[in-house]
Formats: C-alpha cells, structure tokens, sequence
C-alpha cells in the first residue's frame, strides 16, 4: 500500500467518525459559545494529546505479531465487521434523524474546569476524549487495522503518517465548527449533517466490505 491508497483510506474511514455529532462534537459546541472561534484548535490539541499516545501504544503492541498470518486475519476481520456494523448503525440513525427533522441544539449548562479559555477548552477536548467508549472501540478495532497498514508500509514512521492523515480532519471540523458557533449560529440544523453522515455511512459499509473481502483472499 502506497502513500495515496494509505491517504484515501485514512480519511474515508475517519470522515464518518470525525463528521458525526457526538460528545466531543457538542461540548465543541457549547464551550465556542463562551469561549470563542479559536477554541476548537484547542480542543483538538486536547483530543490529540490523549489519542496520540494511545495509537503509537497500540502501534508498539501489534508490532511482535504482524508476521503470524493468523493475526493479521484476525485483526483485518475485525476491523472489516466493525467498519460494517459501524456503517449500518450510522446510516440507520442519520436516516431516523433525516425522517424525523431532529434539530441539533447546543448544550449551554456551565462547566466549572477552572482557568482560561485555553485550559478549559483543552480539558474538554482530553477528557470528552478519554471519557467516550465509543472511541476507544474505534481505535481497538477499525484503528487497529490502519495502524497494521502503516507499520507494514513503514514501522513506526508510517504510523506518524497514518495519524497526520488522521488528525487534520479534526483540526479542520472542530475549528470550523467552533468559528460558526462563535460567529452567531448559537443553534445548528442537524439536516445537513445527517445528510452527509448518510452519505459517508453507505461509503464505509463499502469500504468494510472491500477489506472483508482482500482478508478472506489473503490466506
């Protein structure tokens, strides 16, 4: 796998999961309104402060095992049906949320973390990170097999590679959305949004489904 197939892959598969209104998506939300457009970058400093660490450690873990073909299979099924039960869950509720009209509104209770703008809005984007199951699951599934592509294509420098090709897209959708919020749009139409996560969900399934398909080919 080259360096543009590695690209493609990494931003297909982390669209879905970047682009979906979650809990770090509304806390962003609530936490621009008080403190400002250039809160997002923050947050995602936050957000990449806990994630890096967990992808290199994962990265280091898996190394020892690549070359049993046994795991390898392993850990691309998993990653296959995860990326598949992911895409079908999704699609299923951006298209209720599509059916039902659902409005997106942000949360504006008060959050008590003390210190500046900067350290609060960094502790939002460590802790709604640390705190989400659902990222983690991530990470120990359809993760795993992009870290396995990048230590294959290039050990541990490839895993940096992967992870900058990861990580931007959170840069981008946070501080984006952090610069909307704080330049009056207090409430977001979820519409749109599901529209899109509609769209990338039916792309996922069938990214799952072709690497179910070259893990099956590979033994």
């Amino acid at each position: 796998m080259g360096l543009l197939e590695l690209f493609v892959l990494v931003v297909s598969l982390s669209a879905s999961g970047v682009l979906s209104p979650g809990p770090l998506f509304f806390i962003t939300v609530e936490n621009a309104l008080r403190s400002g457009g250039r809160s997002g970058w923050v947050v995602a400093l936050g957000h990449m402060s806990f994630e890096l660490p967990l992808v290199l450690g994962l990265a280091y873990g898996v190394w020892g095992f690549l070359a049993n073909k046994l795991v390898r299979f392993a850990i691309g099924l998993s990653g296959a049906a995860a990326i598949i039960i992911f895409g079908v869950l999704q699609a299923n509720s951006s298209y209720q949320g599509l059916r039902r009209g659902d409005d997106l509104k942000a949360d504006n209770r008060d959050l008590e973390l003390g210190g500046g703008w900067f350290f609060r809005s960094f502790l939002v984007g460590l802790t709604f990170t640390g705190l989400n199951p659902y990222f983690l699951i991530w990470w120990f599934t359809v993760g795993l097999s992009l870290i396995t592509y990048a230590l294959e294509m290039a050990s541990i420098p490839g895993v940096l590679i992967m992870y900058l090709f990861h990580i931007w897209m959170d840069y981008a959708f946070l501080g984006a959305i952090s610069h909307l919020t704080a330049t009056g749009r207090k409430t977001l139409k979820t519409r749109h949004l599901h529209m899109v996560s509609l769209i990338l969900s039916i792309a996922l399934i069938g990214i799952g489904g072709w690497i179910l398909v070259q893990t099956i080919t590979s033994l």
